[in-house]
């Protein structure tokens, strides 16, 4: 090999290295885009995860755990982590055998 030829191949490995890493990247960036939990739309009370599905804060007398409804509606309760915390999530629906069925009288959300 002549000096004219490795230096034409020394150039030319950091510029695919670069190349490369740059592909990675994208990747990457692509993957977590895709990944990332979309925050449900109703749940204007900020929830890290919980989904919730009314706007209306739930009453409590002592701890938010202990959450009460209104006359007529029933807690449904469970929890989600996220950032390595857990939460706590709470409504109060009308449906006695469905969480996923409203109408909610209210929502509520702490830290578990």
């Amino acid at each position: 090999m002549t000096p004219t030829e490795t230096a034409a191949i020394t150039d030319r490995r950091p510029s695919r290295r670069f190349a490369l890493m740059g592909a990675a990247s994208a990747v990457v960036a692509g993957l977590a885009t895709v990944l990332k939990a979309s925050p449900a739309v109703a749940d204007c009370l900020g929830s890290p995860c919980c989904s919730l599905a009314s706007c209306t804060r739930c009453h409590y007398a002592v701890e938010p755990d202990r959450y009460t409804c209104p006359s007529g509606y029933y807690r449904t309760f469970w929890t989600c982590t996220s950032g390595g915390r857990t939460y706590g999530c709470g409504e109060c629906s009308k449906s006695k055998t469905s969480c996923w069925s409203g109408p909610f009288a209210c929502s509520i959300w702490y830290v578990w």
